[in-house]
This record gives structure tokens, sequence and C-alpha cells, in this order.
């Protein structure tokens, strides 16, 4: 997973605020201990006199020095022993005056060894798909609010709606259930009114609770926004967003108004996100045709033939809807 640079940003600043709050903790718990029992300051004081003497027969190389290391080492133990006695005796944990940092492996510094340490990646990963999925600005559903019933269950020149339509919510719903980031992407197309938004929400949210990250765009307000930050009105990183996610939803393809830079640009999304073999689930109330009349053939050729065709049939349900409502 790409992390995205606001994410990085915050983990860095995330680790240096638990470093200073169990730096300032230990210091405050050192202060209390010395006032309950003064001579573990004498001793802490003989403690980094030790340490510093072992760090130096260390480093000095000379012959002999590994007797005298045992010896610091053998005394460096007994203060510390010492001092943890003392302070259970004063009703203090053995371990009170020690630094208690969240990640004692790396102690909060995000690394280990001159390695990035578990707890740094975790924070990455989780800032990342927090920013991802606050993009993901449409209304959540789930697969059990779909109602299948708002489809006829008739024969409509040679077709069933209703058990064409099953098919596609099944379909979704095992997309959704069995997603991974190397996923096929899928492409919705038909008639408005006939579910393919609230479907991709369903998808999304079933996504989301995963622990996948999530970016959901009208197409004309992506256009939109990609335009504010081409000409420097804004200075959001969208392309690297899209890029980063691991699922990309494009809503109604088709209503923007197309130019050469929008063009480009839906261009550099399919094609980028392909590359990377990440999905990219497209919906759109145009024809097939029609997108083919809009777009040039590159673009439309690769949704056409790598997205799986999800075609969505029926009546306008929010018509069906108004209809029963009066009723």
């Amino acid at each position: 997973m790409k992390y995205t640079r606001n994410a990085a940003e915050k983990a860095h600043e995330i680790l240096r605020e638990r470093r200073t709050a169990a730096e300032t903790e230990q210091r405050d718990r050192t202060l209390i201990a010395f006032s309950a029992a003064p001579e573990i300051r004498t001793m802490l004081r003989a403690l980094d006199k030790k340490k510093f003497e072992l760090l130096r027969s260390v480093g000095s190389g000379k012959g002999g020095a590994s007797e005298a290391v045992y010896k610091l080492r053998d005394e460096t133990e007994r203060i510390n022993r010492s001092i943890s006695e003392i302070l259970v005796s004063n009703g203090f944990a053995p371990d009170y005056i020690d630094y208690h940092y969240t990640c004692p492996k790396c102690r909060d510094t995000g690394y280990r060894d001159g390695e990035r340490c578990q707890c740094f990646t975790e924070l990455l990963q989780r800032l990342t798909i927090e920013e991802l999925n606050g993009l993901c600005n449409m209304k959540i559903h789930s697969f059990d609010e779909f109602r299948l019933d708002y489809y006829p269950d008739e024969e409509i020149n040679g077709d069933n709606s209703r058990q064409r339509m099953t098919v596609v919510y099944n379909n979704c719903k095992g997309y959704a259930e069995g997603f991974e980031t190397d996923a096929q992407s899928l492409f919705f197309y038909g008639p408005t009114g006939l579910g393919k938004t609230f479907l991709s929400s369903c998808i999304a949210g079933e996504v989301m609770k995963k622990g996948f990250s999530v970016v959901f765009f009208s197409v004309p307000s992506l256009f939109s926004q990609l335009e504010d930050e081409h000409f420097g009105r804004s200075d959001s990183k969208t392309m690297d967003l899209l890029m980063s996610a691991d699922l990309v939803i494009l809503d109604d393809l088709g209503s923007e108004f197309k130019t050469k830079f929008t063009e480009s640009k839906l261009y550099e999304i399919i094609n980028g996100r392909m590359n990377l073999d990440k999905p990219v689930i497209i919906s759109t109330n145009v024809s097939v045709r029609e997108l083919q009349e809009m777009y040039n053939e590159r673009l439309i050729s690769r949704v056409i033939m790598k997205y799986a065709p999800m075609p969505f049939v029926g009546r306008d349900i929010r018509q069906i809807i108004r209809i029963n409502s009066v009723k």
C-alpha cells in the first residue's frame, strides 16, 4: 500500500507526541520518587556514571577490556535492582521511573535496527486509510437495504429485469465480500435510477469494513477538483490519492463537460490504476455506443475490454418510490 504524504507527516507528529509524553511522564514520576526516597537520586547519578564507563570500555578496544565490561555490567545491574527494591518498599512499581513508551521496541522513534518499526507501519496504514476513506463522500448503504422487488418480475421484450438484477446484486455482493487489492474492475451501465450508485455505495461500505481504502468521486466534481489543482487554485493531491486508494469509484461518467484536459485525466486514472493492478468501479447513464462517440478509442477500449460489465435494467426506481408513496 502506498502511503500518502499527509499520512506520513501525521504519523511522524504522533510519534513525536508519544516520545514527548513518555519523557515528560518519566521526569514527573522521577521527581515524585525523589521526594519519597531521596537516595534514588544519588543512585541514578552513580548509574549514569557506570553507564558512561561501560560505553567507554566497550569502545576502547583495548586488551583486557572484556573483564572490565563484565564487571561494570554487574555493577549496573546491581544498582538497578537496588533502585527497584527501594521503589517497591515505598509503594511504587519496580519500573516506576522507567520510560513507558507506547512502543518499547522502537521507543516511539518509528525505527528499530535501521528498519521501519511495525508500529510506524500500522500508523501509516491507518492514517492513509482514514484519509482516503474520508474522500468516499457518498452515503454508505448496505446490501440488506437493496430492494429487488423494485424491479419488475415480468418479461419485457423477452427480458426479466428482476432476474437480471438479482444476478447483478449477487455479483456485487460477492465482489465486496471477497475484495482484494487486485480485484477486477467493474463497469456499471444503464439508464438513470436503476441503483448503480446505490450498489456502488454498498460495495464501498463492505470494502471499508475490511480496512481497505475507498475513494469515491462523481466524475464532474472530480474533474472540477483536478482543474483547480492544475491551475493552482488548490494544493490538494487528488491524483496521488486516486493512485493510492485500494478501490476507486467513479460515478456518472459521461455527465461531465468533456475537454482535452478531462479526457487526458480520465485516461491517466484508468491507465495508471490498470498498470498498478488496482480496481476501479465506473458507472454511467449513457450507452456504450455514446461513450465510444464521446471518448477516444484507446480509453474506452480499456474499459470495455478489461472491466467486468454490469448491465442495469428495469424502471426508474425513484419514480416507483414516488408512485408508491402517493398510494
